[in-house]
């Protein structure tokens, strides 16, 4: 089928309005103007006495006289009327449709340039932008494009950035295996249990990267098969954190677990135990000796929140809103500390898939950061 284009009916729409309009003033005109004017004639013929079939201190032909002079009026009269209107239509159907053209192109000529502005977008020309018309709507609509450009922008920046990342995660444990592999080859050593170790180890951080991809993926999805079922999320908090008390050792860091009530909720124990190792691991890492990190959680009608603060590097203002975005990184030129940089994405997702979120708040660099879980609390 055959697709008109928008200026082709606006001007179409316009010119049917206009049809319309002077349909209806021309038979409005020609119904009422005569009836209007002979009411008229009637009434001046009454003034200078006039009457049909002749009047007092008329001749005998007066009445005949004044009737056939109402006539030749009245015919002059609508003749006139409907070459005026015939005239007035013409001209108005000219000055409309040039309107309509004008009006047309105007609102098109913006739509046109955003639609080359989405097709270069559609191209991988991200830094296309369009001028925003005077009119609202279409200002508004310039505007979303203008923002989706960036959008698309900082997601091919970021992809970009995911690439260099996994290829810098995975050189490192390939390299090790293959200098592994090359020695055992060489007879360089034997493959003693703590060569072995080593290459599992080295497997096994293969591995959970391939595991954070996958998590990223049900994320971005929301597809997390949670198997959830009533536990004291205060437990899990402690788990999480005995489990990191050695890191924090090594790195000087007082990992410090505030005592709380029990905090029942409906939970996938595991994915939670992700949530908050991700959580306590980032504070200990960006927490310089002799800093603290502290975890508090408690329960206010129903609703969990549990805070993980820290006294360490903090974050901007202009870093707070995007630190939970892929692959996003407050310092692009700091090196990793180990992961693809994409645990604090994967845990908003598995707290949102509960019912809940995670917020980070900071005062801005050197004043430390906080971050507040939540959840639903059950009965």
């Amino acid at each position: 089928m055959k697709r008109r284009s928008l200026a082709f009916r606006l001007l179409l729409a316009n010119l049917i309005v206009v049809v319309i309009g002077a349909a209806a003033l021309f038979v409005t005109a020609r119904l009422l103007g005569p009836s209007l004017f002979d009411s008229e004639m009637t009434r001046i013929g009454q003034r200078y006495g006039w009457s049909q079939g002749g009047g007092p201190g008329r001749g005998d032909g007066a009445g005949p006289q004044a009737n056939s002079i109402e006539e030749d009026l009245s015919d002059a009269f609508a003749g006139s009327l409907t070459v005026a209107l015939l005239v007035a239509i013409g001209i108005g159907a000219l000055a409309s449709a040039g309107a309509a053209v004008v009006v047309s192109r105007r609102v098109v000529r913006p739509i046109d340039r955003m639609g080359d502005a989405v097709r270069d977008m559609a191209g991988g020309n991200y830094d296309h932008r369009v001028d925003e018309p005077s009119d609202r709507e279409l200002a508004g609509l310039a505007r979303d494009v203008n923002a989706l450009g960036s959008a698309l922008a900082a997601s091919e920046e970021r992809r970009a950035d995911l690439v260099s990342d996994l290829s810098h995660e995975l050189r490192t444990p390939i390299t090790a295996l293959d200098g592994f592999l090359e020695g055992l080859e060489d007879g360089v050593f034997e493959p003693e249990p703590e060569i072995l170790a080593a290459m599992r180890s080295e497997t096994r951080r293969m591995q959970r990267l391939t595991a954070d991809l996958g998590n990223l993926s049900k994320t971005a999805e929301a597809t997390f098969d949670l198997q959830r079922r009533p536990a004291d999320l205060a437990s899990v908090i402690a788990a999480a954190s005995n489990g990191l008390m050695g890191a924090a050792r090594s790195a000087q860091v007082d990992l410090e677990v505030a005592d709380g009530p029990e905090l029942p909720a409906s939970i996938d124990v595991d994915r939670m135990g992700q949530v908050f190792t991700n959580l306590i691991g980032n504070a200990i890492r960006h927490t310089p000796p002799g800093g603290t990190v502290t975890v508090a959680g408690r329960s206010s009608g129903g609703t969990i929140e549990v805070t993980v603060s820290d006294t360490g590097e903090g974050i901007a203002p202009e870093h707070l809103d995007r630190i939970f975005d892929r692959f996003y990184r407050v310092d692009q030129a700091a090196p990793r500390s180990g992961g693809a940089g994409i645990g604090l994405t994967i845990a908003r997702g598995i707290a949102r898939a509960h019912g809940g979120d995670i917020a980070a708040a900071s005062d801005g660099a050197g004043t430390g950061a906080v971050f507040t879980v939540t959840l639903p609390r059950t009965p």
